[in-house]
């Protein structure tokens, strides 16, 4: 058994997820409906953050959970200082170099390795469900972990924030990409169930990902 996972992204009203300015309070206030367990964030989007993050000390010795099979991530010690994190897991795969994973264990972060070359994440949120209790998980990412999950029949709703703004850069990033353009099960089939008009003109779309 997996989480149900939901994608909840915040995009413009041509797809993308950059290139605007979210309205954030929004966001994380529609994303408690869920009272999920545990959030799922894209490697790249912490790696993207705007702001600079400090160098780690001593002090910052402490824990988050994020797919990061090629060993990027280092800034563990910013993001579980932050009050929403209780806790931090990495998603890593046999192909992760050893001396990330000394550098995670050094930090008592927690990891699960499952996959060869990249995160297997069937495998992982199955772990994820029966050695950590998620049962509820929101995904908090990009569009290419988004594809990725999609094309694996794993996710179970999609929520989008659409904001009334035109990006319109085919540089920036949609919030689904196409992993592989030969496999047509990457689209998948979608259900609406529901629609509403918040403030500012903004529209919360849910879709139930048909199986």
């Amino acid at each position: 058994m997996i989480p149900r996972i939901i994608i909840h992204n915040a995009i413009s009203l041509d797809g993308f997820t950059h290139g605007f300015t979210p309205d954030t309070g929004l966001f994380y206030k529609l994303a408690a409906r869920w009272k999920e367990d545990a959030t799922l964030a894209g490697c790249d989007t912490l790696l993207n953050v705007p702001e600079t993050i400090p160098d780690e000390t001593e002090v910052n010795l402490i824990l988050l959970v994020v797919p990061d099979s090629r060993g990027r991530l280092r800034s563990w010690h910013y993001w579980r200082e932050q009050p929403y994190w209780k806790d931090c897991i990495a998603l890593c795969s046999i192909k992760t170099p050893q001396e990330y994973l000394e550098y995670l264990s050094l930090r008592n972060i927690k990891y699960i390795i499952a996959g060869q070359d990249h995160v297997d994440y069937q495998t992982a949120l199955k772990t994820l469900h029966s050695e950590y209790g998620i049962n509820v998980m929101r995904v908090e990412s990009g569009g290419i972990l988004n594809s990725i999950l999609l094309s694996n029949d794993l996710v179970a709703e999609i929520s989008l924030l659409i904001h009334p703004k035109i990006v319109g850069n085919n540089e920036t990033k949609s919030f689904f990409r196409v992993v592989d353009p030969n496999l047509s099960d990457e689209r998948p089939k979608l259900k609406l169930i529901h629609m509403e008009k918040l403030r500012f003109d903004l529209m919360w779309l849910i879709y139930e990902v048909l199986r």
